[in-house]
């Protein structure tokens, strides 16, 4: 894969983790937050920091931990997610494109690492 194309994964990736992190810290700012709406602004925050720093590592030295470790993390997040959605109920069929659209930014961002870290190697 070219540089160019390689750049513009890893920005689309830092736009993705700068979602989460927006998220998260939107949630925080609510006074009357419930438990579980604060575990889940803490995971989404804590998961984009961490995918920042993982794609700001990969471009720094190769390293096949990084894509393992990756991998690990957009695993969990997307069981986070569903479990979160479970909880609420599934009243519609607009769950279900919410998950569809969380698993593409969460492959954007395990593609992004996976390919930069390619690059590097």
């Amino acid at each position: 894969m070219s540089k160019p194309v390689l750049i513009l994964w890893s920005i689309l990736s830092f736009i993705v983790s700068g979602i989460f992190v927006f998220y998260g810290l939107m949630i925080l700012q609510l006074e009357q937050l419930p438990t579980l709406s604060f575990i889940a602004a803490i995971i989404a925050f804590s998961y984009g920091l961490v995918t920042i720093f993982l794609l700001s590592q990969a471009w720094v030295k190769a390293n096949n931990k990084l894509t393992r470790i990756t991998t690990y993390i957009v695993v969990i997040m997307f069981i986070v997610q569903i479990i979160l959605n479970l909880d609420v109920g599934i009243i519609s069929g607009l769950e279900w494109a919410g998950l569809l659209i969380m698993a593409l930014m969460l492959g954007i961002n395990w593609l992004s690492v996976k390919y930069v870290n390619e690059y590097n190697n």
